[in-house]
């Protein structure tokens, strides 16, 4: 080959699946989610815990006041300093019953994102990776097409003119451009999905990835017999977005029930009467009339109630119960679509899963017929014979060979197909099924029988014949 290939930094399978498991943001992000999720279970688990307060409360009056039991204005001004300290306390007892519930529901909502957050991150690695190898497998087809086209090209050449008109050295040099076009086009998309695969597992994209499998690695973790009926249970019970959506639903419920016991629980309040703030309850009084302050002493006020309520009259408990009541009618539909989604998932994955097994199986068979092919084709094109006379005769031309050149680099290319499409449906099934990706990030990957041996470089072609061959003492057809 003439084109010298660029050199990446290598790189397995088994690297790319722990990076994913280890580097993507998505997993960042639903692991702060579910932090934030258990910092809301938290505050609603300790809304029955009163506040601490500590202070210093400073009161002025200057003026005239009433006299509460006779009701005559008098003059007089006063002042008082509270340093205290003391609890209070504001909840209504549905919100303490039932917000834990509710937020417990929404922690394990999170957690189970997270896995799907680590199942998707997982799935999306894989298809980049399998790209890359896509890219790599047209990569080896084409160098093994272009070998046998630079050698045809240079036979061609050395043809003498009275076997083959110019345009077959035409073709030649033709189709041997169009490969090396077709080799370019298969180290950009090498490059390309190189970037894309840095980009994900969150390393410099100015990085040339290679993979060290070979090209046509075939793996395995579902057997491609099972139907789409007999995986469809596995994955009800086990994907992670439907146990996600059913948290949430129970969420919806528990919020909907609070509402509903709202009228009927009080709230309970604790207050201290010693300020007009009602936060401080315990402390050193100290007071007077007007600039003195001679009077001083410890001083404890407390006021606890409770209190039942009916807001805005029971028409915003009414308001409240219906939006709570909406709200889990909506998570409901949701849970229902995911369910539809994933049935959907199953069938697609399994579907490209059974059909990419048959395309393997063809292509391979493609590839060897090629090969044998471009061989054989390779051999007849030094033999020749005499049809009528003197007339010399090429058995097979070079017009032949081209076509099984051009036959060979097509085999090639439906092959890393076919093996792409194979390894991405493997995952593809793998995700649909709600399996963990920690399961296939910390062990082997098991691999399907060795692909086919790249297409072997053809032995020297012997010197084409020349006119000289063809002389009256005779040479025999082979």
């Amino acid at each position: 080959m003439t084109a010298e290939l660029p050199r990446g930094l290598p790189i397995n399978l088994a690297t790319a699946m722990q990076l994913a498991g280890a580097r993507p943001l998505d997993i960042a992000a639903t692991t702060a989610q579910v932090e934030q999720a258990l910092a809301l279970q938290l505050q609603a688990r300790a809304l029955w815990i009163p506040n601490l307060n500590a202070g210093v409360d400073y009161s002025r009056h200057d003026g005239v006041q009433q006299n509460i039991f006779t009701g005559v204005n008098f003059r007089k001004g006063r002042q008082s300093v509270f340093a205290a300290g003391g609890p209070s306390l504001s909840v209504g007892l549905a919100d303490a019953i039932f917000a834990p519930l509710a937020a417990r529901r929404v922690v394990a909502s999170r957690r189970a994102d997270v896995q799907t957050a680590r199942n998707d991150s997982l799935f999306t690695v894989t298809q980049v990776f399998f790209e890359l190898q896509a890219a790599r497998g047209r990569l080896l087809g084409v160098g093994a097409s272009l070998v046998r086209a630079e050698r045809l090209v240079d036979f061609a050449k050395g043809l003498a003119p009275s076997l083959i008109p110019p345009l077959e050295i035409n073709r030649a040099v033709t189709e041997l451009q169009s490969l090396r076009q077709f080799q370019q086009a298969s180290i950009r998309d090498w490059r390309t999905a190189s970037a894309r695969l840095a980009e994900v597992l969150l390393l410099d994209s100015a990085t040339l990835l290679e993979p060290i499998e070979p090209p046509f690695l075939q793996v395995t973790l579902v057997p491609c017999e099972r139907s789409a009926d007999e995986l469809m249970p596995i994955a009800l019970n086990s994907r992670p977005e439907i146990a996600s959506r059913r948290e949430l639903v129970a969420a919806a419920e528990q919020f909907l029930r609070r509402e509903k016991s709202r009228p009927l629980l009080p709230n309970l309040i604790v207050t201290s009467p010693a300020t007009t703030n009602g936060l401080l309850a315990a402390g050193n009084f100290s007071a007077g009339p007007n600039h003195s302050m001679g009077s001083n002493g410890s001083r404890f006020d407390i006021d606890v109630a409770a209190v039942w309520q009916l807001q805005n009259a029971g028409v915003g408990n009414i308001g409240l119960i219906r939006q709570r009541r909406a709200e889990r009618d909506v998570a409901s539909i949701e849970l229902t679509r995911i369910v539809f989604r994933v049935r959907s998932d199953v069938a697609q994955a399994v579907a490209r899963l059974q059909t990419s097994r048959i395309r393997i199986v063809e292509t391979e068979e493609g590839v060897r017929q090629a090969i044998e092919s471009a061989d054989k084709n390779f051999i007849g094109l030094r033999e020749t014979t005499r049809p009528a006379g003197e007339l010399l005769r090429l058995i097979v031309r070079p017009q032949e060979v081209v076509q099984a050149i051009d036959a060979l680099n097509t085999a090639y290319l439906n092959y890393a197909g076919a093996v792409n499409e194979h390894n991405a449906a493997q995952f593809e099934v793998y995700r649909a099924l709600g399996q963990p990706a920690q399961w296939v990030t910390n062990q082997q990957v098991p691999t399907a029988h060795p692909a086919p041996a790249p297409a072997p470089v053809p032995a020297p072609v012997p010197a084409p014949p020349r006119a000289a061959a063809a002389s009256s003492d005779g040479v025999r057809p082979r």
